[in-house]
């Protein structure tokens, strides 16, 4: 091999790898896809330990500023494993084999943050890490709106078969919502990128000079991640997903809004990039595949019939008789019959509120660790575009910023968390924030 190349190269090419494949397998949403990206992250870290305890590499500085986020995604492992220790405490891990799996999740999403805090530590690795991210979501993207226009055909998968919903796209995910939350990370990340491609501007540039600028930048190497983002919000809106699209075009105009307010002095071609998305998007795009029918849905929807509010007002008795310490890490299919009233049918093993779940079943304790992850990784984002002054460092907090946002709005009507891909691009994304506020300004090679 050659000596020039990092020593972790092959890490991270199998890091890379594996963010690509996680989505596949039903969004990893099986025991065995989950268990198999464990293992695959499990021997990513443990490949960077070896070669850290060798001196072959030595700790990035990311992983060294970001104690705060890595020590609270464990302490969420370790509480998962303080109440599977406390089963004989009444109401406390009472279906042990899902606690056990909500365990081995809670470690590989720990895991993903730091394998992503050490193998990320350069501008390159940051943008092709990027890069990796917009082009799953554009192979969910395409073999999505392939098989929902196409037909059978080149459903290669087989995955219309499992899914019930025939008239939306769900690519490689069996709940259309779940894509949907996936590909609003995928856009954040990409509209970071296209964020990363502006040239900082002086303060007397004309808006006609902005535009001229920016219809340049399309007509070079901006314009491939641009038609990428084009062809992901194409399936955002055929997945019909009523809070994915919401939170997706609701969390870019609540960062657009900050980042406005952040930059200030580039706030004008801020304001061309997002008035064009919005154009070309929303009105243009969007019109063509099926943005009527997408409001049409959003219209019909009457609160009344909504049986997901029924199991939210059924699961604030479960929280009650468990506020403080849960009923256990992944014990809600088992313990919600007992609090399921008749007006609520079907067998629900997810809550469809990632809120009310994961206070439900981690308790006061174990959902202030991921409260404080989410937010202080956003409290990141927001420092690192104000601090930093490198445009890419800068797209990638806001990427973090838009991502993370859009995803905690999805989580109020649905489970996007417990689904493994999406948790875990939900991590990483986190890991972005601090990466963006603490990656060293000069580049700098692990040999």
């Amino acid at each position: 091999m050659d000596s020039a190349l990092p020593a972790d190269r092959r890490l991270f090419i199998a890091f890379c790898t594996l963010l690509v494949w996680a989505p596949i397998p039903l969004g990893s949403n099986r025991v065995w896809a989950m268990q198999f990206l464990q293992l695959w992250l499990a021997l990513i870290a443990a490949g960077l330990c070896w070669q850290i305890a060798n001196g072959r590499i030595g700790l990035s500085t990311s992983l060294r500023k970001s104690v705060y986020p890595l020590g609270l995604l464990a302490g969420i492992a370790l509480w998962t494993l303080v109440q599977l220790l406390s089963v004989g405490i009444q109401g406390l891990a009472i279906n042990t084999t899902s606690s056990v799996l909500a365990l081995q999740k809670s470690l590989a999403y720990a895991l993903t943050f730091f394998c992503a805090a050490q193998l990320v530590y350069s501008r390159d690795r940051l943008e092709k890490t990027a890069q990796i991210i917009v082009l799953s979501g554009v192979i969910q993207a395409v073999y999505a709106v392939l098989v929902t226009l196409g037909g059978p055909g080149f459903d290669v998968l087989g995955l219309k078969i499992i899914s019930p919903l025939k008239d939306s796209t769900t690519g490689t995910f069996v709940n259309r919502n779940h894509l949907a939350g996936y590909l609003e990370m995928c856009l954040a990340v990409g509209i970071g990128l296209l964020i990363a491609s502006q040239k900082p501007s002086r303060n007397n540039t004309s808006w006609r000079e902005h535009s001229r600028r920016f219809l340049r930048a399309l007509l070079e190497g901006k314009a491939r991640v641009r038609l990428f983002v084009v062809i992901m919000v194409i399936a955002l809106v055929m997945t019909y997903s009523r809070m994915g699209n919401a939170a997706f075009f609701a969390s870019m105009g609540i960062s657009a809004l900050a980042g406005i307010v952040i930059y200030r002095k580039a706030s004008r071609s801020l304001i061309v990039l997002f008035a064009s998305m919005i154009v070309i998007d929303l009105f243009i795009v969007s019109t063509w595949f099926g943005l009527e029918k997408l409001a049409s849905r959003i219209g019909q929807t009457h609160l009344g019939e909504e049986v997901r509010l029924d199991v939210n007002a059924n699961a604030l008795l479960w929280i009650r008789d468990h506020w403080l310490t849960g009923s256990g890490a992944g014990s809600f299919g088992s313990q919600f019959p007992a609090y399921r009233t008749s007006d609520v049918g079907p067998f629900f093993d997810f809550a469809h509120n990632d809120y009310l779940q994961i206070l439900g079943e981690y308790g006061v304790i174990g959902a202030a660790l991921f409260a404080l992850v989410a937010l202080g990784s956003l409290w990141a984002a927001v420092r690192a575009q104000r601090m930093r002054h490198d445009q890419l460092l800068r797209g990638m907090a806001f990427a973090a910023m838009m991502g993370i946002i859009s995803l905690l709005i999805h989580a109020s009507v649905d489970f996007n968390h417990y689904i493994p891909a999406n948790a875990m691009l939900f991590t990483l994304l986190c890991a972005f924030a601090w990466i963006a506020l603490h990656m060293d300004s000069v580049q700098k090679r692990h040999h």
